[in-house]
């Protein structure tokens, strides 16, 4: 056996080791579950939310619960998001918000994956509209929650989903980061927002960023390109993606967004 066949045959070797582990452990790459559990938050206006599905308990927080039955947002979390974090921003809208951790996310049980995360947004709006009766519901979502949101409003009657740094599909983030493995064999969890965007009914913001290195503005571009209804667009050049909701065209557009029905009355 020549040297050159040995070189060869263990790179080979190495190459579909490392494609098997990708394929089976590719949750740690998607998926980054904070631990903080935030018992006894003391919160005025925050009221705890839990919710069984299945085998589990989806557990969050709703906030400013007396105006619920007026307008809702719902809201749905980055990869590595604790939410939580968000209650001081939202108390201050004139709206109810809910935070619900994914399963396998802080005070959540189960384990997060996409088919679980799609049933599991669903149920909570199923939920909600029994609970509640909101007059009006909008969805946001950041990041890895853009596509639970996707997904949500093509299935469910809403006013609004807010695409805060959102991406066309993991799947093609995947293959630009992995350009030399088989990413369309190997994902399990694809979040393919492009692929309902068609069925989605209610306007969309679309809110994203010129620095953003996690989501490239290319991917962003290419979902704003495939909406076939009603959507606002706003880009901030100098916002990464993290630091894009501490410009002040991020909340003006959200609280426009939101307040659109109340200023058309007016």
């Amino acid at each position: 056996m020549s040297l050159l066949f040995q070189m060869l045959l263990f790179l080979l070797i190495g190459y579909l080791f490392f494609v098997v582990f990708m394929y089976l452990r590719q949750e740690l790459f998607i998926f980054f579950p904070p631990a903080a559990r935030h018992g006894g938050h003391g919160y005025d206006n925050v009221v705890d939310y839990h919710l069984e599905q299945e085998t589990v308990t989806l557990r969050g927080w709703l906030v400013n619960p007396r105006l619920v039955g007026e307008k809702l947002l719902i809201y749905y979390g980055g990869n590595a998001e604790d939410i939580f974090l968000n209650i001081d921003e939202f108390r201050d809208i004139n709206a109810a918000s809910l935070f619900v951790a994914y399963r396998g996310y802080g005070v959540s049980d189960g384990t997060p994956g996409e088919t679980e995360l799609f049933a599991d947004s669903l149920a909570v709006i199923d939920d909600v509209v029994s609970r509640y009766s909101p007059n009006e519901i909008f969805l946001v979502g950041r990041s890895l929650g853009s596509g639970v949101a996707c997904y949500a409003a093509a299935q469910k009657e809403v006013q609004g989903a807010i695409l805060i740094t959102p991406y066309d599909s993991i799947e093609n983030i995947a293959r630009s980061s992995y350009p030399w493995l088989p990413v369309s064999l190997l994902l399990k969890h694809r979040f393919g927002s492009i692929h309902y965007l068609d069925r989605i009914g209610c306007p969309l913001l679309v809110i994203y960023g010129g620095q953003d290195k996690v989501v490239a503005p290319e991917r962003t571009k290419n979902l704003i390109d495939h909406i076939v209804g009603e959507k606002e667009i706003v880009f901030i050049d100098r916002a990464d993606h993290g630091t894009i909701d501490m410009f002040p065209e991020y909340w003006a557009a959200i609280l426009r967004f939101i307040n659109q029905r109340e200023t058309e009355v007016e």
